[in-house]
């Protein structure tokens, strides 16, 4: 399908999912795995499982019950030659009256369960699992303005968080008394391990979430927390700051932030950009 053909039917499905986002995060995607060892993307993607495959728990109501031949279509979707047939099964799910909701908690949770399965069951390789897992974290991304939420707060806020593991938090500190002091309320996560953190940030979501980063030895537990968020705090902005992050951007670049700054003033000027940007987001939202 011609990316023409894809645009096209994306509009007709009322824009289930943005088609370039999902295009431009399913390279990210690929590319990013490229760059780090095996074993840490066999861990990405039993994040990715985990978090995703739990989502349906999240679901107050009574759902829509697909079918397993549903789910084992979806599956062969995310698995095929084709980059394009996933997010077009999504868009007909849509078309066909199934509720975003359902198809972000019931239909991509269990797919993520089948190819956790497939997976343990030696079905499918590392390779083939990471491209299925890859792709699911695309469609969310690609999803994501269908769970923006309307501004409720009254000040700017956010959550400043160190990465699991990082133990110089003085830099996030720092950053946290500058900003309050400039009028923003911000909730401080330190010392943190990576569920305690996700299960908080999640619990207490923010529009924005500013993680600080001490250089290169972050990355890899920057890449399981951002995966993390993506997918438990969908609506949230990610803004990454710290040492190193101009040597460290093309790698940062592959993560699906919405920022990244070195220096205060740098932090502070792209947070205000990304405070118009929930405020624009939450104005639209209120006018329909």
């Amino acid at each position: 399908m011609s990316n023409e053909e894809i645009t096209s039917t994306d509009r007709e499905y009322h824009n289930t999912i943005e088609i370039r986002t999902y295009e431009q995060t399913s390279t990210n995607i690929h590319r990013l795995t490229n760059e780090l060892p095996e074993d840490v993307v066999m861990s990405l993607a039993r994040e990715v499982i985990s978090r995703v495959g739990s989502r349906e728990n999240k679901l107050l109501r009574t759902p829509a019950v697909p079918s397993n031949l549903e789910i084992i279509a979806l599956c062969d979707a995310l698995l095929s030659k084709d980059e394009a047939a996933a997010a077009q099964f999504i868009m007909h799910l849509r078309h066909d009256g199934t509720k975003t909701e359902d198809i972000y908690l019931i239909y991509m949770a269990r797919a993520a369960r089948m190819l956790g399965d497939m997976w343990d069951d030696n079905k499918i390789d590392f390779v083939t699992v990471t491209l299925g897992t890859g792709r699911l974290l695309a469609i969310m991304r690609g999803m994501r303005p269908l769970f923006e939420t309307p501004l409720r707060v009254h000040g700017k806020t956010a959550i400043f968080a160190s990465v699991p593991g990082e133990n110089h938090t003085i830099g996030v500190r720092m950053a946290t008394d500058i900003f309050r002091k400039d009028g923003w309320e911000i909730d401080l996560k330190v010392g943190l391990d990576h569920n305690s953190l996700v299960d908080q940030i999640e619990r207490q979501p923010s529009g924005i979430i500013g993680l600080s980063i001490g250089g290169k030895h972050t990355m890899e537990p920057l890449s399981k927390l951002v995966v993390a968020l993506n997918i438990c705090c969908p609506h949230s902005l990610i803004l990454v700051c710290g040492q190193d992050v101009e040597h460290s951007k093309p790698f940062l670049q592959l993560m699906g932030l919405d920022a990244i700054a070195e220096t205060f003033d740098e932090a502070k000027q792209k947070m205000a950009e990304l405070w118009d940007r929930k405020t624009e987001q939450s104005l639209t939202l209120r006018s329909y």
